[in-house]
C-alpha cells in the first residue's frame, strides 16, 4: 500500500511539474510545504505549530513539527514533535503523518500522528488559510490517512502566521 501510494503522490508530482516551472528546484524535490502558525479552536489555543515537508522525485519524503496546544480550560499544555514520514499534496491542500518522538505527555511518545492544511493565497483579499489539530494513534494510522487524504472533519482558520505549500 505504501509503494502505491508513492506512486500516486510521484505523478501527481510529475504532472504539477509538467504544469509549472517552479515545482521543482533541480535537486529533486517535487512539492514541498510548510508552516508556522496557531489558531483558536473553542476548547484549546494550537501555536506555535510549525513544520515542514518535502516530497523527493523519487517518492521519499522529510521533514519534521513542533506543535503545542493549550487548553483554555485548564491551561495544560501538551507539545508534541517528531519527523514526518508520509505526504500527499494536491494543488494547494496537504496531508502529512509522522512519528511522535517527543511529547509532554509521555503516553504519546511512539504513536503516530497526522493533520492537514490548506494554503488559500496570499494578500489582504486572500481567504484564510486552513488547518486541523492532529490526530494521534496506533502503528500505520499515520500512513493510512496519507493514502486517505480524507477532508478536513474539524478544519480550523489560522489566526497567527502562515503556511505555503508548493505543488
Amino acid at each position: 500500500m505504501l509503494r502505491r501510494t508513492l506512486v500516486v503522490v510521484v505523478a501527481i508530482a510529475a504532472a504539477a511539474l509538467a504544469t509549472t516551472a517552479s515545482a521543482g528546484n533541480g535537486n529533486g524535490v517535487v512539492a514541498s510545504a510548510s508552516g508556522g502558525y496557531g489558531f483558536s479552536t473553542g476548547a484549546v489555543d494550537v501555536g506555535p505549530f510549525t513544520w515542514h515537508v518535502r516530497l523527493q522525485a523519487d517518492g521519499s519524503v522529510e521533514g519534521g513539527y513542533d506543535y503545542t496546544q493549550v487548553s483554555l480550560s485548564t491551561g495544560a499544555a501538551l507539545t508534541v514533535k517528531g519527523p514526518l514520514t508520509c505526504a500527499v499534496i494536491i494543488g494547494n491542500h496537504v496531508w502529512v503523518g509522522g512519528i511522535i518522538e517527543d511529547s509532554s505527555r509521555g503516553s504519546l511518545i511512539g504513536l503516530n500522528m497526522w493533520f492537514q492544511a490548506q494554503d488559500n493565497g496570499e494578500g489582504a483579499n486572500a481567504p484564510p488559510d486552513m488547518s486541523t489539530t492532529i490526530g494521534a494513534g496506533g502503528p500505520g494510522t499515520a500512513q493510512q490517512y496519507c493514502d486517505d487524504h480524507p477532508p478536513a472533519l474539524f478544519p480550523h482558520l489560522i489566526e497567527r502566521g502562515n503556511l505555503q505549500v508548493r505543488s
